[in-house]
């Protein structure tokens, strides 16, 4: 089949970036270098080609929180996003298949590398910051002088974190020029014409980049053309090329499967600290990894760039899973976050998940989230399917649950196993208390009931497992036929959320984790959310800032309302804990 080349024309500065006030950009960057002249001549010489994968070092903001906020009350004057980042999973399963092609692969993740290190990148006349931890520019500076890399690719998974990916690619560019700049993930897969104009990168991997990753490192190495690799954007005579997107990695164990990916090429000792994304450890020595057994999602929710990242859902297949944690095994690590973008799509697949954690001794966290509606319909049964609108049992989102209740599972003996597998916690993604929320965001509705919900949330509790409970906050969403109404959450629905979350946590859940709606790239959402955006990248794509105004409530005001909620149905003390230490949970 002929591969179709997608040309558009290149145009001015894009709507949304970094803070106007970064430093500019050194690099030019007006055509994209389609060959790396020193990984060639390696390659000749029988020597293998370098390749240095970063993750960028990361910025979170810190500004004065309102007079009449919440955090005022609690003796707290400013309002700081948290420190997040966690195993680069997806660099470790690019790196893996690079190294088994013959090429030289190092990773950096520079967050981790240098985790208590604090300084002020940015500062804005407002009076707000933003810090930036990890490596220093100098540090990385030592690190591309002693490895020499022909070809350096950046991960960029999270909108907020562009600005760093950018200012990484023009650090590196300014180093030497004739290195090839490469950047991939989920930020600029979604966003990815404002990436390659908006930086001095040289190519975009887009979507799953495990195999067209190092079909790119060919094409830059040998006489392959780039117009031949899948699923790239790069510049050309003032224009930006788009090639044919590829397929989502094969989970089929034949040569174009996924390899388990290969943790010796990550520093574990970095992932030994006592607190991880998801809260404090289990166990007091060792390393912690993020780790999958399957991979997409078939739900399609509208505000969530899983399925045009990942794509459909795939199990990983029991044998690969196996010998996936014998790995991370050898490397020291002691307990998982399984970062699942669907763990119990199918729930008798996620059943021999579990065991096979507990054949290896690996206490975990869910942290991907688990999917309320199908432990509801696992609760309730049979006779709650038949009582859904005709449509929705014909579902293909349902077909396994219905499958697993056809077999015996239920709710309650799926929570038993897991705790007996070792999970001591899950991230329940509960999201709203409002059908309309719901519905309009093409996510399933039986989320809102909350009779069921507190039944399951006392189950996990009465198993020992903590519960964190996902909670969002300012739907926008566009009409669903032309000419329609368009869809604000008003501030008396999202009262309905705080008071749900206050529920549950009466009911035994541990955390209410309150995000706000953020317009990602690759969305359905995101072409119409633009319109109500009053932020940049780097202040307000972190779901923990409002990033969009509408009519019915001002940015300030949804932040405040989150703060609410926080503090009412975690408590003050708890809340207070999470903000001084800079973690999430307690």
């Amino acid at each position: 089949m002929e591969k179709h080349i997608i040309i558009e024309e290149q145009c001015c500065r894009p709507k949304f970036s970094s803070n106007p006030f970064r430093k500019a950009l050194l690099a030019k960057r007006e055509i994209s270098l389609s060959k790396s002249s020193s990984g060639s001549k390696k390659r000749q010489s029988g020597e293998k080609p370098r390749v240095l994968l970063f993750v960028p070092p990361y910025t979170r903001a810190i500004e004065s929180a309102p007079q009449n906020s919440p955090l005022r009350k609690l003796g707290i004057e400013t309002e700081e996003v948290m420190k997040r980042a966690g195993t680069p999973i997806g660099l470790v399963r690019i790196a893996t298949e690079a190294k088994a092609r013959g090429y030289e692969v190092k990773i950096v993740d520079s967050p981790f590398e240098d985790w208590n290190h604090e300084e002020p990148l940015l500062y804005l006349p407002n009076g707000g910051k933003l810090i930036r931890y990890g490596l220093t520019d100098t540090q990385i500076r030592k690190i591309i002088d002693e490895f020499r890399p022909d070809v350096v690719g950046i991960q960029c998974n999270y909108t907020v974190q562009w600005g760093n990916a950018r200012a990484l690619s023009d650090l590196i560019k300014t180093i030497d020029q004739k290195i090839v700049v490469v950047m991939g993930g989920a930020h600029t897969s979604g966003d990815w014409k404002n990436a390659i104009m908006d930086s001095p990168a040289d190519i975009i991997c887009m979507n799953e980049s495990d195999k067209s990753f190092s079909d790119l490192l060919d094409a830059l190495t040998t006489d392959r053309e780039l117009m031949d690799v899948s699923g790239i954007v790069y510049r050309k005579n003032n224009q930006i090329v788009k090639t044919q997107r590829k397929p989502y990695v094969s989970i089929t164990p034949d040569k174009n499967g996924m390899l388990v990916p290969d943790f010796s090429l990550l520093n574990m000792s970095n992932y030994e600290l006592p607190y991880h994304s998801a809260g404090a450890r289990v166990r007091k020595t060792g390393a912690w990894a993020q780790i999958f057994s399957t991979i997409g999602c078939n739900v399609g929710c509208d505000f969530c760039y899983i399925p045009m990242v990942n794509g459909p859902w795939r199990n990983m297949g029991y044998e690969w899973f196996d010998r996936h944690l014998a790995e991370i095994k050898k490397r020291g690590v002691t307990e998982v976050l399984l970062e699942d973008d669907h763990l119990l799509h199918d729930p008798l697949y996620a059943t021999v998940v579990f065991r096979m954690l507990k054949k290896h001794d690996l206490p975990w966290v869910e942290e991907g989230g688990l999917s309320l509606f199908n432990l509801i319909i696992l609760h309730k049964g049979k006779e709650f399917l038949n009582t859904l609108p005709e449509k929705e049992q014909r579902s293909p989102i349902y077909k396994n649950v219905i499958e697993a209740l056809d077999m015996g599972l239920t709710a309650e003996l799926l929570i038993r196993q897991m705790a007996d597998s070792g999970c001591y916690g899950v991230y329940l993604a509960v999201e709203s208390a409002n059908e309309e929320s719901l519905s309009k965001s093409n996510k399933p509705t039986i989320n809102t009931i909350q009779e069921a919900t507190i039944e399951i949330v006392k189950m996990f509790a009465d198993s020992g497992i903590k519960v964190t409970g996902g909670f969002m906050l300012g739907f926008v969403n566009p009409p669903k036929e032309k000419g329609g109404k368009l869809y604000i959450e008003s501030k008396e629905q999202m009262r309905n959320t705080v008071d749900y979350a206050v529920t549950l946590i009466k009911a035994g859940m541990d955390y209410a984790n309150p995000f706000i709606v953020t317009p990602l790239p690759g969305t359905r959402m995101w072409e119409f959310q633009q319109q109500f955006v009053v932020r940049d990248y780097d202040f307000g794509w972190s779901h923990e800032r409002a990033t969009l105004a509408t009519e019915k409530w001002t940015a300030d005001e949804l932040e405040s309302l989150r703060w609410e909620l926080m503090i009412e149905a975690n408590g003050a003390e708890k809340t207070k804990e999470m903000i001084l230490r800079g973690t999430w949970p307690v």
